[in-house]
């Protein structure tokens, strides 16, 4: 009899056991709002069965989807703000980037030509969305204007070379297949244009930018690895400094800094991404603009003797290009 008891006493410890995690394991589908797998892919609905070997879910339409369990990358619980997993979290760019350049005084002169460039980026996503970004390229512009005294001058074939580096700070919001981030952060820009090279009127100028990017990026997961994205932003334009270099023309001349204090850009790209196991890569075309209004005045001289005043006049700059990169 004592053992008759005593069996039914474990039998109804492993029961309660049994039926008290069968509870807890019910609860804990129901927590769950939708299912990422490694294949990109996000699945929304309720979680109707869960093992070593296999993942249904019903979706709101009434479907029923099961994959293997090995398959699933994570699972978004209500409460918890969906991140899209799909994107990797540490992300790696690199490549290359040709652009058309056109940078134009109005009325006065026009620097336009062809730049080749290098780019790297390093993105992570995670509760929150970091980016450092990189280039540097290089090329040759030809100018249309003039001398200081009004006659027409044209050089060709001006060496370029400009420097952009960016660190963002955002944040990823899910909605099934969509991925919407705003993001900001801080931006410099280096351009330097070495006309002394190629013409006796010609001088140095090195353009120097600080902003602040405030922007929105929209990706679409499309399935087997491939998305679709596009961006958009405006550039606070911070502060800027011209430096002339004056003393390439006639080293009597001293060299001129003229502080840049209004201005802004704005820029957009679309791009076409396909992600592979460890290696994919990426397509995006885009344009830059800027539009900086007049510096400030500043004494030039000639073997310290005051001989007027240098400004920066107002100047339009844009940037047609296309970034062809490797991921990983």
């Amino acid at each position: 009899m004592k053992t008759c008891r005593k069996k039914s006493g474990i039998c109804f410890i492993i029961f309660t056991f049994i039926l008290l995690s069968y509870n807890f394991s019910f609860a804990q589908y129901e927590d769950i709002q939708a299912v990422q797998f490694k294949n990109g892919s996000v699945v929304y609905g309720r979680v109707i069965k869960m093992s070593v070997d296999e993942i249904r879910i019903e979706t709101k339409d009434g479907k029923i989807i099961s994959d293997k369990f090995d398959n699933v990358l994570s699972l978004i619980k209500n409460g918890e703000k969906p991140v899209d997993l799909s994107k990797p979290r540490h992300l790696w760019k690199t490549g290359t980037e040709i652009s058309y350049i056109e940078y134009e005084e109005p009325g006065l002169m026009k620097n336009k030509g062809m730049m080749y460039g290098i780019v790297g980026s390093y993105a992570y996503h995670g509760p929150f969305m970091f980016k450092a970004e990189g280039k540097f390229a290089c090329g040759q512009v030809d100018y249309e204007g003039g001398t200081w005294d009004g006659t027409p001058l044209t050089i060709k074939n001006i060496p370029d070379y400009m420097l952009e580096v960016r660190a963002l700070l955002g944040s990823d919001y899910v909605i099934k297949a969509h991925t919407i981030t705003p993001y900001s952060g801080v931006g410099y820009r280096w351009l330097n244009d070495n006309s002394q090279e190629k013409s006796a009127s010609g001088y140095k100028r090195t353009s120097n930018y600080l902003y602040i990017p405030i922007g929105l990026e929209y990706v679409v997961n499309l399935g087997n690895g491939w998305f679709l994205g596009a961006s958009g932003e405006y550039d606070l334009f911070v502060r800027g400094k011209q430096i002339s270099s004056l003393g390439d023309v006639d080293p009597g001349f001293n060299n001129i800094e003229n502080e840049q204090k209004k201005g802004y850009g704005v820029r957009g790209s679309v791009s076409v991404e396909k992600r592979g196991g460890k290696v994919g890569f990426a397509v995006e075309p885009y344009i830059r603009y800027w539009n900086i209004s007049d510096a400030d005045e500043e004494i030039m001289t000639y073997y310290g003797i005051p001989t007027g005043y240098v400004f920066e006049p107002k100047n339009i700059s844009t940037e047609i290009g296309c970034k062809l990169a490797v991921t990983f």
